[in-house]
Protein backbone atom coordinates (compact mmCIF):
# COMPACT_ATOMS: atom_id res chain seq x y z
CA UNK A 1 0.00 0.00 0.00
CA UNK A 2 2.91 2.53 0.64
CA UNK A 3 4.02 2.57 -3.02
CA UNK A 4 0.50 3.41 -3.85
CA UNK A 5 0.35 6.73 -1.48
CA UNK A 6 3.96 7.81 -1.89
CA UNK A 7 3.21 7.90 -5.87
CA UNK A 8 0.13 9.41 -5.42
CA UNK A 9 -1.55 6.12 -7.48
CA UNK A 10 -5.36 6.24 -8.04
CA UNK A 11 -6.35 2.81 -8.12
CA UNK A 12 -9.69 1.83 -9.70
CA UNK A 13 -11.75 -1.55 -9.16
CA UNK A 14 -14.34 -2.67 -11.39
CA UNK A 15 -17.89 -3.16 -11.02
CA UNK A 16 -19.49 -6.50 -9.76
CA UNK A 17 -22.77 -7.81 -9.34
CA UNK A 18 -23.99 -9.67 -6.41
CA UNK A 19 -24.79 -13.16 -5.40
CA UNK A 20 -28.60 -12.86 -5.42
CA UNK A 21 -28.18 -11.23 -9.05
CA UNK A 22 -25.66 -13.88 -10.63
CA UNK A 23 -28.35 -16.55 -8.99
CA UNK A 24 -31.38 -14.46 -11.17
CA UNK A 25 -29.70 -13.99 -14.42
CA UNK A 26 -28.52 -18.22 -14.09
CA UNK A 27 -32.42 -19.31 -13.90
CA UNK A 28 -33.62 -16.86 -16.66
CA UNK A 29 -30.43 -18.50 -18.66
CA UNK A 30 -31.58 -22.11 -17.93
CA UNK A 31 -34.94 -21.26 -18.33
CA UNK A 32 -34.22 -20.17 -22.00
CA UNK A 33 -35.89 -16.80 -20.87
CA UNK A 34 -32.61 -14.74 -21.76
CA UNK A 35 -30.87 -15.30 -24.78
CA UNK A 36 -27.21 -14.49 -24.70
CA UNK A 37 -26.40 -14.95 -28.22
CA UNK A 38 -26.76 -11.72 -29.78
CA UNK A 39 -24.24 -9.88 -27.25
CA UNK A 40 -21.92 -12.95 -27.92
CA UNK A 41 -19.11 -12.43 -30.63
CA UNK A 42 -17.63 -14.95 -32.53
CA UNK A 43 -14.46 -16.62 -32.31
CA UNK A 44 -11.83 -15.00 -34.08
CA UNK A 45 -7.78 -15.54 -34.88
CA UNK A 46 -5.67 -13.87 -32.44
CA UNK A 47 -4.59 -11.57 -35.38
CA UNK A 48 -8.18 -10.44 -36.19
CA UNK A 49 -8.48 -8.56 -32.61
CA UNK A 50 -8.53 -4.97 -33.97
CA UNK A 51 -12.21 -6.26 -35.68
CA UNK A 52 -13.43 -7.72 -32.50
CA UNK A 53 -12.04 -4.99 -30.22
CA UNK A 54 -14.00 -2.81 -32.80
CA UNK A 55 -17.22 -4.53 -32.46
CA UNK A 56 -17.24 -4.50 -29.06
CA UNK A 57 -16.10 -0.42 -28.77
CA UNK A 58 -19.17 0.13 -30.97
CA UNK A 59 -21.49 -1.82 -28.47
CA UNK A 60 -22.22 -4.72 -31.70
CA UNK A 61 -21.09 -7.21 -29.49
CA UNK A 62 -20.21 -7.72 -25.70
CA UNK A 63 -17.46 -10.44 -25.45
CA UNK A 64 -15.58 -11.70 -28.25
CA UNK A 65 -13.12 -15.09 -28.18
CA UNK A 66 -9.81 -14.84 -29.61
CA UNK A 67 -8.20 -17.73 -30.65
CA UNK A 68 -4.14 -18.10 -30.73
CA UNK A 69 -3.04 -19.21 -34.31
CA UNK A 70 -1.51 -22.22 -34.91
Amino acid sequence: LDPLVQKNVALLGSFSHNRPIWQAVLRLLASGTLNPRPILGKKWPLDEWPEAFEQMHNAEIVKAQLIPSE
